[in-house]
Order: structure tokens, then sequence, then C-alpha cells
């Protein structure tokens, strides 16, 4: 029997019939992110569907709107707010979060002025907005994440201090997830990032349309030459380190990992929040937000993705295969992206496993791979941009039909 691995690339290497496409398709995308300015996880996964359904043969007009221009200030002290509002609305605070009568107004002033064929939620937290649109558009969703699941795994990590909140968290979870599967169910039709939450929705989505997309990227990978690890091995860590499943990965290399290693080593933090994240340890660095990826690349022997969190792919991860970086990652970080086996993509999960590899001539040995052409070329535009495109197609086909027959 062919592994998950060997049956995806069995079935990329088949050719897939180009789309029939009309004249000219219009696409409103209403986004949690503005791709623009933003460098998040989020933002990468929208910049690459933009430009999948941008390229030809679709060649899509997509016009993106974002809930706002820049990300929102006093963030955590936004979020409480939220929570304390939900209490007094039908939306769970994540919803209540993004929650916008700008954005509805703004919305609905460009649909009535403007011929659009197709509407894109790009974020479950925009679900709400749903019965302010026409139903004579088709709606697509753009699912990140699962995320009440990802949500209840937040609330399992959250330390002693947030104790006596999580009766209250535990509620507005599960209303979250009411929320999210009714919303789903409306909208009819989602993208998702990875399989398994494909399969895991349709459970509780009867007749539920989707389509899977993994994080896509169009620029040049970089390609490095084979490299030999220095005196110092050097790791890099990349990410935001003011959202939870970053700072729980460095807590548990930390506490877990790093008092055990007794090799020379150093972690490079790179990205929000690394520059004051951690200064209890020296072999820690925090190097701050890069704006050239090829920088942290250049830097690090390879790339680590300890991720903890049972919900979403892990974007980062993603991004160092496409450009043929070496990682050591956990089980977790690579779910949902169907990687199968490559010599440079080290998958540990266990503290002491982490520590046993770290010391040992694996790790160096490590430094030196790189990831294959084949695996890399998974998160490609290219690869993926026939099946986006269809998928489009049939949703706004399908909507064209039923209208007919009514």
């Amino acid at each position: 029997m062919d592994s998950a691995g060997e049956l995806l690339d069995r079935l990329c290497s088949q050719p897939i019939a180009g789309p029939v496409v009309p004249e000219s398709t219009r696409i409103l995308m209403l986004s949690i992110v503005n791709p623009q300015v933003e460098r998040n996880g989020a933002a990468t996964v929208t910049r690459g569907l933009l430009k999948a359904l941008e390229l030809p043969p679709l060649r899509a007009q997509v016009e993106c709107i974002p809930v706002r221009t820049e990300p929102r200030r006093w963030h955590r002290l936004a979020q409480a707010r939220s929570l304390i509002g939900s209490l007094a609305t039908d939306l769970p605070a994540k919803a209540a979060f993004l929650h916008s009568r700008q954005l509805r107004e703004k919305v609905q002033a460009r649909i009535r002025s403007e011929h659009y064929d197709l509407l894109v939620l790009n974020g479950s937290d925009l679900l709400w907005i749903s019965e302010y649109l026409p139903v004579s558009v088709p709606q697509v969703l753009v699912a990140h994440n699962i995320e009440h699941l990802l949500y209840s795994s937040q609330i399992k990590n959250l330390g002693w201090v947030y104790r006596p909140l999580r009766a209250l968290l535990r509620n507005d979870c599960k209303r979250l997830r009411n929320f999210e599967w009714d919303g789903m169910g409306e909208t009819e039709n989602a993208i998702f990032l990875s399989h398994a939450e494909a399969v895991y929705a349709a459970r509780f989505c009867e007749g539920l349309r989707s389509t899977t997309i993994p994080p896509l990227f169009d620029y040049r990978p970089w390609r490095r030459r084979r490299r030999e690890a220095g005196t110092i091995l050097e790791i890099g860590y990349l990410g935001n380190f003011r959202w939870w499943p970053n700072r729980l990965g460095l807590r548990w290399l930390a506490a877990k990992v790093l008092p055990h290693v007794k090799s020379p080593i150093r972690l490079n933090l790179f990205g929000y929040g690394s520059g004051s994240v951690w200064r209890g340890d020296p072999r820690i660095v925090g190097r701050g937000v890069v704006e050239e990826l090829e920088r942290v690349w250049e830097t690090c022997d390879f790339v680590i993705c300890p991720s903890f969190s049972s919900a979403g792919v892990c974007v980062k991860l993603a991004e160092a295969i496409y450009n043929g970086v070496p990682v050591l990652a956990t089980t977790e970080a690579a779910r949902g992206l169907s990687l199968g086996n490559d010599p440079a993509l080290v998958l540990l999960d266990k503290p002491e496993e982490w520590v046993e590899f770290l010391d040992s001539a694996a790790a160096r040995d490590l430094a030196g791979r790189q990831v294959s052409e084949k695996l890399a070329g998974r998160f490609a535009v290219d690869s993926h941009k026939d099946a986006l495109q269809q998928f489009v197609l049939d949703v706004i086909s399908r909507k064209a039909a039923c209208g007919a027959a009514g």
C-alpha cells in the first residue's frame, strides 16, 4: 500500500486539465489580515492564494479588503475586551474581536456599486459577515485553522495565572465551535490547508464542498550550497514570539532541552518579540524582525519548529522546506503537510530525543543536507493553482446553475 506521501506524488505527477475560464472573473476577498503589510502565517498563506488566483489561465481580478489596514494596537487588551463584550452578544470572543460595522458597511457599499463573481471570506473569524452578503453571489471560506480546536489547545496550555478564567474560556470555546460549524455549513464551500482538517470538517458540516491547498510560495526559492557546521552549531527559530504556540515552544526548549545539551550551540530567534523574549540562557540570541528571509537561511545550519498546538499547519515549516532548508521539528509541526520521508527533515517529540540528537554527529550531518526539490516543489504556487482555480470556477458555475434553475 502506498504511503500518503507516495500517493500525493503520484497524483501530482498526473497531468491536470486546465480549467475552462470565462473572459473575466472578479473576486472580492474579505480578510482577517492585510497581506500587503503583515508577515505572519495567515498573511503568508493569503499572498500565496492571491497569486494562484491571479495567474493564468484564470487571471482573476481579486480585490482584498482587510478588517484593518494595520494590526490592532494593544492586542491583548483588545482581546480581553472582546471576551468580556462577547458575554452580551451572540458572537464568541474571536469573532467579536474582528466584528466591525465599518467593514460591513464598506463591503456592502462595494457590492452595490461593483459586480463580483465570488466572495471569499479569508478566515473563519469573519463568518459573522456572511448574513450581510447577497445570497446571489457564491461564497468560499478560507479556513486557516479549525479555530475552536486551536482555541481548545490554547486553553489547555494556559499557565496557572489564567486558571480562574478556564471555565469562562471553555464556554466561549463551545460557542466558537457552534459558530464555526454553522458558518461553514451556510457558506457551503471551503479551502483548507490540510486534508486532515477537510475530512474533520466534513464530519460536522454535511454537504460541505472543499479543496485542500497547502501554504504556497511564488518567489524564487533560496537554494544554498552544501555547508558544514562550524565550532558552534547555529540553530534558527523563526516566528512571531508574541503568539502563544511559539512562546510555548520556546519555553519547552529553554526548560527541557537546552539545559541538558552539552554541545556548543546557539539558538537564533527571528521575528516579532524575539529581541526580548528570553534572557535566561546566553545561548539564546534574539535577532529581531528580518525583512529578507535569506538572512535566516544564511545564518543558520538548520531551523527548528517545536510546535505543540493540535490545529492548523506550520507555515514556517512549509516555507523552510520550500527553500530547501534542513529542519528539526516535532511531529505536530509536520501535521497535515504530507511530507513523507526526506533526509533533511528530522521529526522528534520527546525532549530527551532532542537532547540526544543535538549532542550527536547527526545534528552536524543535518546541517549539510538539503531538502529535495521534489518535496520543496509541493509548496510552489504552480503545483496547486490549477486545482484551486478549478474549484473556484466550479463554485461559481454551480451557483449560476442554481440561480438559472430557480
